[in-house]
């Protein structure tokens, strides 16, 4: 495909359905191939248990990302867990209608596409169902790809993601969602133990929903999650004209992109 192939295809993020489970299974196998297979039994649980929660991507009639979240409650959220625990072995069976956080348990992306900011409308898409189901934000533990190859010099996990948080260090996954405006709470131990990479390690992630801190006064919000500071960035571009919205999408995602490093 060329570059302006890619740049007029059209790329569609909607609602995980039913049959879309035998081309999920075989992406999955394609983005872990070190990873036990997902089972089709665990994506029919997700999509069953919370419809609105699960997302794919699709680019020219195919399947290139799945994005799956369920609702818990803030104290499960924000307390240490494991991945195994806190989405019921990836069946989603602790997915709880009153839960007050949407707790982000599983995306992956073709990576021969990662080029079509693929990831980054998967947690757009998120954001905006956090917000429309005005919980109080979404929570997550978050791999640590190059946690292995670099434990040895900087000594331990928490240095690594220090680091990492300074920008001393890149990290694939952790880089790119402290762009997308998420945070750091804190250090998961043995949270996916197939996990190689990572070592067992995860991020634990919290993106607070500002709507509603706007909504309340922050004092039923726990200290987590309570929004404190913000980022304000102005941008100044020559302006010119566009063919489409998706142009314009583009645009506004790249200054986004620039503000946020």
């Amino acid at each position: 495909t060329t570059d302006h192939a890619k740049h007029t295809a059209k790329l569609v993020i909607r609602n995980a359905e039913l049959a879309d489970i035998p081309a999920l299974r075989l992406l999955a196998d394609k983005v872990y191939p070190d990873m036990p297979p997902y089972s089709e039994a665990a994506l029919r649980g997700q999509i069953h248990r919370f419809p609105d929660g699960q997302f794919v991507a699709v680019y020219e009639d195919r399947i290139v990302g799945y994005c799956a979240s369920i609702r818990v409650k803030e104290e499960t959220a924000l307390a240490p867990h494991t991945w195994i625990e806190i989405t019921g072995g990836g069946y989603a069976s602790t997915h709880l209608e009153s839960g007050e956080i949407l707790y982000a348990m599983e995306v992956f992306v073709d990576p021969d596409l990662r080029g079509l900011r693929v990831g980054q409308r998967f947690y757009n898409a998120r954001k905006q169902l956090c917000k429309h189901l005005r919980l109080r934000g979404i929570v997550f533990g978050g791999r640590l790809p190059g946690l292995r190859k670099r434990i040895k010099k900087v000594g331990s996990v928490e240095e690594y993601v220090r680091r990492v948080q300074s920008k001393e260090l890149r990290d694939t996954v952790l880089s790119f969602q402290l762009r997308q405006g998420f945070e750091v709470l804190g250090i998961l131990k043995n949270y996916l133990d197939y996990d190689y990479d990572s070592m067992g390690y995860a991020t634990h992630m919290i993106w607070r929903n500002p709507q509603f801190e706007s909504e309340h006064s922050g004092s039923e919000a726990s200290p987590s999650l309570r929004q404190d500071v913000v980022r304000l960035a102005c941008v100044q571009y020559q302006q010119r004209r566009i063919q489409d919205f998706d142009e314009f999408e583009q645009i506004v995602s790249f200054f986004v992109d620039v503000a946020a490093d």
